[in-house]
């Protein structure tokens, strides 16, 4: 598990335990099923289904699991896609998020994109499902207001930085 899925697992987590007033959950050492189902009330996933998002294209991506297994000893996570989600690949996907930058630059053509503004003090990292990385047909301005994109979506189930989703031959939309 890379040091970014351990802190967005113990933020979740921690939110869970803010919000259900309960003691921290403990982690669940049990292999995932491979079959997507709602999270269960009270959990980190459930807390994490109920933050507010850019709600445009999110929606659509939400039937995934976490599939968790050993591989030489270390703990490897992938996704498992349900079969509404695995049904948009290769396909256009318009999406609307805010941009966290990869380079220090006033326009780029590869960022992320999170379901939730990454300046907001109160809620915790995106999860994996909550992110994409970002390729754009063209440079676009880097800015902390949400934007809309028009894409190619591409399901990465077994990604060594952790995300689920890529968008390529990005366009932005007008009024974005």
């Amino acid at each position: 598990m890379t040091v970014q899925a351990k802190r967005t697992f113990a933020a979740a987590l921690m939110m869970a335990a803010i919000v259900a007033g309960a003691p921290a959950l403990a982690a669940d050492k049990k292999v995932a099923s491979a079959t997507p189902t709602a999270p269960a009330p009270g959990t980190a996933a459930s807390v994490q289904a109920n933050i507010p998002k850019a709600t445009l294209g999110w929606d659509k991506l939400a039937d995934v699991k976490e599939v968790h297994s050993m591989d030489n000893g270390l703990l490897r996570v992938r996704a498992a896609f349900g079969p509404q989600v695995q049904a948009l690949e290769g396909k256009p996907l318009t999406i609307a998020g805010f941009i966290i930058p990869l380079e220090q630059k006033e326009k780029s053509g590869h960022f992320l994109l999170s379901a939730m503004a990454p300046s907001c003090p109160f809620c915790p990292p995106p999860g994996p499902a909550d992110l994409m990385e970002v390729k754009t047909s063209a440079p676009i301005a880097m800015t902390n207001e949400p934007i809309t994109l028009t894409g190619t979506l591409h399901m990465v189930g077994d990604d060594d930085n952790g995300l689920y989703y890529r968008l390529a031959d990005a366009t932005l939309q007008a009024g974005s």
